[in-house]
């Protein structure tokens, strides 16, 4: 072959290879490992509005900063793992609405089998979220309708547990409840299937979105047969998920046939292009809604009817010369030609055509694809105007070569910089630099050929007449068809006066920033006010809603308790006289046998004196909630009394014993109390009893934290335990710890504990005034100190520190010096 023969080739290739870039249906673009631009579809630049620009070589995250994190991750498990992966975004619509947009990730290797980079496909996907919140609210309201079908329905907590009997479940895979619940029912999933469900379950969990899945499902039977799994999640009021309702539906028949009809169907109804069949005799078979949009006319109109319909007069025999190729198994590849729409309008288009084959290889029709081309005139209708507006900018745009030769020139650097076009291109950009920045321009040419970008570097630049002026710099690398660099482009913007202002404003700043900092000082000392005031009406209403509470509950519980001895001395005195009747009376009348028999006299007999004790147990267990709740809410004890601090703690222990219970996402959280011998302490012991709750409450949350990210084969394995110690810390103090084996606190929020309304919380769980409060109510209150120690990972310990007589402290709680995790604050006056 000649060389002009391999040179023909090539160009023709690059011919088809632009031609199938240009009409590539989809928004595809090629990155390399840097996330850096290779190849892109016409598709990716009008989609996602860089037509216009140059954006070979430019990195992903230099174009869409808003888009490049949720990509972050998921492109570089792509690149390490070499798998295929989707990621769903938020995004705003031109018409400022929300919307989806989701990435599909592949990646590329090289032909020695390497990752050299990643396949990108962008695709709006906002039709299906919207199908899928519509679904999602249809199966909620018609969930009770779909027990009659033959299919699998199931429902599970958030997490993926069954909790409650399935019976549709349990009839297909005979497993019985006991087998099932929990995580039981992965157990009837293919051993093979088991990772992946369990994985594609994870993410839709964490994403709150539909969950769909395709596994091989044990049959009562003993055989695994092919099942699709559809499960959306039921959301409570403030967004968390409340369950899962799900469908299993057998497809082993119809598999293959159905994923392959499935497949085709959503690519060909998806497509912005027209996609119709037709059969050898020109009539048109199918008809999707790009072709819909195309030509006007709806599935109805035109299925059944000639394809001559749409086409023009002056062209009617391309229908022969295109029906005479297919029936010899010919393509047509990208024909441009003119179609007509329904309303007679005159569409340019380029057809791609190819012959259907039965089973049997015979051709029966043909499929076509349409794509109007009138964009891509339009295209270059734009850029022309593009040119027209660099033209006519304010700002001076100019090109450059990597040798830092002018190429191109608009009147806004001739109105900039004084130089007109034909003095200025052709000439070295240094005629621009000053000679103390002219080390700048080999600076920026090194950026450029490395493909780097200079975003609006602030500089100063030399007019014609010698005069400096201020300038902002924007330069982006020119790149050939091929993607090599071949020089610059520039936008320089006068900012004098920017600078000017800029100046003017550093000069009162200093003023400013005195005000701030008064203003900064007043503000802390409203939050402290502000902090004691919400205290004192916080603890004055709970001590008259507990009190009121407790002695409410007192009455009635001390007429059941005190009547509980009578009625069991009663019941008691009665069943001996029934034994006394059954003795002397041994065959009784048949009605008073058939009303035994009736009754379970027997089991009543033995049974009553049970019932009777359960009942004494529980008024006793309120008693001592009562007793509890009065100790703690102390109404009779408005003034600093001498109090055991022991029994404030107890009661705090037993206002909590609910949080301290096992449940079904958390173990029991274990209290060991380790008391020593204290004096009665002289305190205001409603508000340290507050205390008690503010650090006993944190540490639980503490605790629970860990498992709501734990799977509930994980729970249980670390035992949660708090411990508390009292001592005696020389002759006039007491000391109060409580250390948890929680996950810690890290360093920086210690340093904040005390803070108002400062909190690591969600919203609305937490407020930020209980670690704030508690700190005043120890130190200013009782002359004490509260210290937090906490390494990351080994837990938190609290400390309590207060004087047993308050008479002992000779100095004002000013004096004080507060030690909080080894930082000492002293307190404003």
């Amino acid at each position: 072959m000649s060389q002009n023969s391999l040179i023909n080739n090539d160009f023709q290739r690059d011919d088809l290879y632009c031609a199938f870039l240009e009409n590539l249906p989809i928004a595809a673009a090629i990155v390399d490992r840097e996330m850096k631009y290779l190849l892109t579809s016409q598709r990716w630049l009008s989609e996602l509005g860089l037509e216009g620009q140059e954006i070979i070589g430019r990195s992903h995250k230099e174009l869409f900063r808003q888009f490049y994190e949720p990509l972050a991750e998921a492109y570089q498990y792509c690149l390490v793992a070499a798998v295929e992966l989707c990621v769903e975004e938020r995004f705003q619509q031109a018409d400022g609405k929300k919307g989806w947009r989701q990435w599909t990730l592949r990646p590329w290797c090289s032909s020695a089998g390497v990752v050299n980079g990643v396949m990108l496909v962008a695709e709006d996907v906002t039709d299906r979220k919207q199908a899928e919140l519509a679904l999602r609210h249809s199966e909620e309201r018609y969930r009770f309708l779909m027990t009659a079908t033959s299919e699998i329905i199931w429902d599970t907590k958030a997490e993926g547990e069954f909790v409650s009997k399935q019976p549709g479940w349990s009839a297909y895979t005979g497993q019985t409840f006991e087998e099932l619940k929990g995580w039981g029912w992965l157990n009837a999933v293919h051993p093979d299937d088991q990772s992946h469900t369990a994985e594609v379950w994870a993410q839709a969990v964490a994403s709150q979105t539909l969950y769909k899945v395709e596994h091989r499902l044990r049959r009562y039977d003993g055989e695994y047969r092919y099942m699709i799994v559809k499960s959306m999640p039921i959301l409570n009021a403030d967004g968390s998920i409340r369950e899962w309702i799900g469908v299993h539906r057998d497809i082993t028949e119809h598999k293959q046939a159905q994923e392959a009809m499935f497949r085709l169907a959503a690519i060909v109804e998806s497509s912005e292009d027209a996609i119709m069949s037709k059969t050898l005799d020109s009539v048109i078979a199918s008809w999707n809604f790009g072709a819909e949009r195309l030509f006007g006319y709806t599935a109805q109109e035109a299925i059944g009817q000639p394809v001559t319909i749409l086409i023009p007069g002056d062209r009617i025999n391309e229908e022969a010369q295109i029906i005479e190729k297919l029936k010899r198994g010919e393509r047509v590849d990208h024909f441009e030609t003119l179609r007509q729409h329904k309303d007679g309008k005159l569409i340019e288009i380029s057809l791609t055509i190819s012959p259907v084959k039965d089973a049997s290889g015979k051709i029966i029709g043909a499929s076509t694809i349409a794509r109007e081309i009138g964009a891509r005139k339009q295209a270059e209708e734009a850029f022309f105007r593009l040119a027209a507006i660099v033209e006519s900018s304010e700002d001076a745009i100019i090109s450059k070569t990597l040798n830092g030769v002018i190429v191109s020139w608009n009147f806004g650097a001739e109105r900039l910089f004084g130089y007109t076009a034909q003095e200025a291109i052709g000439q070295p950009m240094t005629m621009l630099v000053p000679a103390d920045h002219i080390n700048e321009e080999p600076q920026i040419l090194e950026k450029l050929r490395r493909g780097e970008r200079v975003d609006h570097f602030e500089t100063v630049r030399q007019r014609k007449d010698g005069t400096l002026i201020d300038i902002s710099l924007t330069i982006s690398p020119v790149k050939d068809s091929t993607g090599k660099i071949i020089g610059a482009s520039k936008i320089a913007r006068d900012i004098s006066a920017r600078k000017q202002a800029e100046a003017a404003l550093q000069e009162s700043e200093a003023q400013l920033r005195q005000k701030a900092t008064d203003l900064e000082t007043t503000l802390l000392e409203l939050k402290r006010t502000q902090t004691q005031l919400v205290q004192n009406e916080k603890m004055s209403s709970l001590g008259q809603l507990v009190a009121g509470v407790a002695h409410e509950i007192n009455n009635p519980v001390n007429f059941i308790y005190a009547n509980l001895n009578p009625a069991n001395q009663y019941i008691h005195d009665l069943l001996e006289l029934l034994q006394l009747y059954q003795q002397h009376y041994p065959s009784p009348a048949s009605e008073i046998q058939v009303k035994s028999e009736e009754i379970d006299l027997e089991f009543l007999v033995e049974d009553l004196p049970k019932l009777l004790c359960s009942m004494e147990v529980g008024a006793d267990r309120i008693k001592k909630i009562v007793l509890s709740l009065r100790n703690f809410s102390r109404m009779d004890e408005a003034e600093m009394k001498s109090v055991n601090i022991h029994e404030g703690i107890d009661s705090t222990l037993m206002i909590l014993q609910n949080r301290l219970k096992a449940k079904q996402d958390h173990p029991a959280i274990e209290v060991v109390k380790n008391y020593g011998n204290l004096p009665l302490v002289e305190c205001y012991a409603g508000q340290l009893n507050q205390v008690f709750m503010n650090i006993i409450s944190n540490a639980i949350d503490a605790l629970e934290e860990p498992h709501q990210l734990c799977r509930f084969q994980e729970i249980g394995q670390k035992t949660s335990e708090i411990q508390i110690y009292t001592q005696m810390v020389g002759s006039d103090h007491v000391q109060i710890r409580f250390v948890d084996n929680g996950p810690g606190i890290p360093e920086a929020v210690q340093k904040r504990l005390c803070d108002p309304f400062f909190t690591t919380k969600p919203v609305g769980k937490g407020t930020g005034l209980g670690m704030s409060i508690s700190y005043q109510i120890v130190t200013e209150k009782h002359g004490g100190s509260l210290q937090c120690h906490s390494i990351p990972g080994q837990g938190a310990e609290f400390v309590i520190q207060i004087p047993i007589r308050q008479s002992q402290q000779t100095a004002s709680k000013h004096s004080y010096l507060h030690i909080f995790d080894r930082h000492y604050f002293e307190p404003e006056d």
